[in-house]
């Protein structure tokens, strides 16, 4: 449905898993296994990939594609994220 920011409270217990493990458990793709800070749906990255082998839509245009739906009058509102989806 769009791009979304949220505050994410990490387990800091002694036995807590890593973080990307935490955001799998959670049904979230981090964009890097050491320190995320981006994570995905699997039903965006199930999207993207459908996209991708149907249209040819590189990373970049598929993320310009979320700034419109998450804010269709004003995209350029919603942050850039380059490099997430390569």
């Amino acid at each position: 449905t769009g791009v979304h920011f949220i505050v994410v409270n990490w387990c800091e217990c002694e036995t807590a898993e890593a973080r990307y493990i935490q955001l799998l458990r959670a049904k979230l793709f981090p964009s890097t296994f050491e320190k995320p800070s981006t994570a995905f749906t699997f039903a965006v990255l199930d999207d993207f990939l459908r996209d991708n082998l149907e249209c040819g839509t590189p990373g970049m245009n598929y993320y310009s594609k979320l700034r419109r739906i998450t804010s269709s009058v004003f995209p350029h509102l919603v942050p850039v994220r380059f490099g997430i989806l390569v």
